[in-house]
């Protein structure tokens, strides 16, 4: 079986070698994207990633693929969705990454939540905007980050990045400050490890069902907007934009040790947190900072120790959910 670690670059490699050598079977990508590629005797067949298909998904895996990869010699009988040569397929997604590398000079922190900028009738400015840049503009609201509204759109992610860009760049829409963005990005990376525990560890699906009800019911009555969506979903996060950061820090903080609670129905707490110091080595240096400035330490941190007693948190608050 042919596996190894996979880039950008590494992703042109391995698929240029499986069209002329003329495999067939299944591409599995696995890391910041997820995904799938089926070849049929060396013509790339289909592509999967998240609810894109065809053309897109593999454009979308060629840009943010970073990760592993594992190719399985198997028989392949879906139709053909790719609808380009790998000629044309290669150099449209080489355009287009050209273009998402310069999306993070607009929009440092991709978890930052978006709002609308009230554009005054009077002024001379005239602005051009197309389809998508209403369709985005529609789901703009103040809590949701361009990842959100891509997923709500049913669009990609780079596609949609490139867009609320250029959005930006015209006065249009602005993000939240930068130490918020940060903290809802280390938030975002934390839960949606904890949520992939739950859903691959607790393995009755009743089970998992009570975890995310109990704790969607438990953020609910403390006035959060941030939910389990269920199984294979993601974990959404609609805190406001301008809550104040305490209010954020205090609710992202909580909410994550409910999961920690729900996740350890799963695993023994070594291996949770073996788990959570694999994640805090891949934070950048600045989300580190924020570990440490929000409490978050005890949960994030370098360190496989845990306390005697399971402590997590600085101050501990009543767990809701069932280990």
């Amino acid at each position: 079986m042919l596996e190894g670690k996979i880039e950008r670059q590494g992703f042109l490699d391995i698929i240029q070698l499986l069209a002329m050598s003329q495999k067939t079977g299944r591409l599995e990508i696995s890391g910041d994207i997820d995904g799938s590629l089926f070849f049929k005797q060396g013509e790339l067949l289909d592509c999967h990633t998240g609810k894109l298909v065809g053309d897109e998904a593999f454009i979308e895996l060629f840009i943010l693929v970073s990760g592993s990869f594992k190719f399985f010699d198997e028989g392949v009988t879906l139709n053909k969705r790719i609808t380009k040569s790998l000629t044309d397929l290669l150099s449209e997604a080489s355009q287009r990454a050209t273009e998402w590398d310069k999306v993070h000079s607009e929009v440092p922190c991709e978890d930052a939540a978006l709002v609308l900028i009230p554009v005054d009738p009077e002024a001379e400015n005239s602005y051009q905007v197309g389809a998508m840049d209403w369709a985005i503009v529609s789901q703009v609201n103040g809590r949701r980050s361009f990842p959100d509204i891509a997923r709500l759109l049913g669009q990609s992610k780079t596609k949609v990045g490139i867009t609320i860009a250029n959005l930006k760049k015209k006065g249009l829409i602005a993000t939240e400050d930068e130490e918020s963005a940060q903290l809802r990005s280390v938030f975002r990376k934390t839960a949606e490890l904890l949520r992939h525990l739950i859903y691959s560890r607790v393995k009755q699906k009743r089970n998992r069902e009570r975890i995310y009800t109990e704790f969607n019911k438990w953020n609910f009555s403390k006035g959060w907007d941030i939910r389990i969506l269920g199984d294979g979903e993601v974990v959404e996060n609609e805190t406001p934009y301008d809550l104040p950061l305490k209010e954020k820090s205090d609710a992202y903080k909580q909410s994550l040790e409910q999961m920690y609670e729900a996740a350890r129905s799963g695993l023994n707490q070594t291996e949770l947190q073996d788990h959570l110091s694999d994640l805090f080595e891949r934070l950048s240096k600045e989300e580190r900072k924020l570990v440490k400035k929000h409490s978050l330490s005890k949960l994030l941190s370098s360190s496989r120790k845990v306390d005697e007693a399971g402590e997590i948190w600085d101050s501990g608050s009543e767990g809701i959910l069932p280990r």
